[in-house]
């Protein structure tokens, strides 16, 4: 296991002694490869920095290395305590879990990740999404850390990370709680979300942040209250949109000729928004807990629960009211509760 040095202030363990927004970079570093321009970089990082220092819990930073670089995360917990593992989505960092980890660190031993090839402080080498990289990275990771057991909880494609932990190591895995998952059914793909709030270039990310709320990004098929927005999510969203490079982060740029490789997008697509085929999500024999809002938009979130029962015996289920995708942001303390009944029953 490999740890870097670390520096303490205002009670919140930092990832360095030198913010990563004003560490000298060259054109050339490596940390730069998923980021549009340096600029950019330093503005995702200061985000990271600005988050930190709104956690009220102490927290420790951590490197561990595996196969695909050096993986960052933040801890906290009592020592002897279950371990948890947290695991973003795409473009979400470590940070994005301040309004979780001071409720699961009461009860866990709580490691937060930085996914590789994510944004945050982990090395800029993404694994495949097409194999099971993702789950030999989180073998990785429970190897560095000596912890033969852990719970595990993902967010959105980060849930998709954790099924697949479930389904190929489950001697490793105590219990899976998948928020609002990808490759559980056939998805929506939310095209006129993206073209009118992501994708608009008209926009700078102060705007597309304003832009950004629960009811901007749900389903609006249900009627019903909205919880309120993370706004620091919204932040995120704004700047990688602006600043980062998700083709290269979900890879599917070919470095030869400097474009998309349009054939490996889509089957980057049909991995992100058709399920993991019946045959195997019947396998799946860990205890599992499937966390929907309401307003989710990628899916009918009552007939997904319905087809969970029949397919994924082991998995309960549990819908969310006045929350979109990923009610751990929407309605986080409810969101709080339901993850920690479950997981220390």
């Amino acid at each position: 296991m490999q740890t870097r040095h670390a520096v303490t202030t205002r009670g919140v363990t930092h990832p360095e002694s030198i913010s990563e927004a004003t560490r000298p970079l060259e054109q050339t570093d490596e940390r730069l490869r998923l980021y549009k321009s340096a600029e950019g970089y330093r503005a995702i990082m200061s985000w990271y920095d600005d988050v930190l220092k709104l956690l009220d819990i102490e927290v420790e930073s951590r490197f561990i290395k595996t196969r695909f670089g050096h993986t960052h995360m933040l801890v906290c917990g009592p020592v002897d305590a279950k371990p948890l593992i947290l695991i973003p989505g795409v473009a979400g960092c470590a940070p994005l879990w301040r309004r979780q980890l001071p409720d699961f660190a009461r009860h866990f031993r709580v490691y937060a990740l930085d996914i590789v090839g994510q944004p945050g402080r982990s090395d800029p080498y993404p694994p495949s999404f097409l194999n099971d990289e993702y789950v030999f990275w989180l073998e990785d990771v429970l190897n560095g850390l000596d912890i033969d057991r852990a719970h595990f909880a993902g967010t959105s494609v980060g849930g998709w990370i954790v099924l697949r932990m479930g389904l190929q190591f489950p001697e490793r895995v105590r219990k899976i709680v998948m928020l609002s998952p990808t490759g559980i059914s056939r998805a929506k793909l939310p095209v006129k979300i993206w073209i009118t709030k992501v994708l608009n270039k008209r926009k700078n990310a102060d705007a597309l942040e304003n832009d950004l709320t629960a009811k901007s990004v749900s389903s609006k098929t249900h009627g019903g209250s909205f919880g309120t927005f993370d706004r620091q999510l919204a932040r995120l969203m704004a700047l990688c949109t602006r600043h980062y490079r998700v083709d290269r982060s979900v890879g599917i740029h070919n470095e030869k000729t400097g474009k998309i490789d349009f054939a490996r997008a889509l089957r980057v697509l049909r991995k992100f928004f058709l399920a993991e085929p019946r045959s195997v999500l019947k396998r799946l024999k860990v205890p599992g807990l499937l966390i929907f809002g309401e307003h989710e938009i990628l899916y009918d979130p009552r007939k997904i629960c319905r087809r969970t029962a029949r397919v994924m015996p082991t998995v309960n289920t549990r819908i969310i009211a006045g929350a979109g995708h990923a009610a751990i942001y929407d309605k986080p303390d409810e969101a709080n509760r339901v993850v920690i009944d479950y997981l220390t029953q």
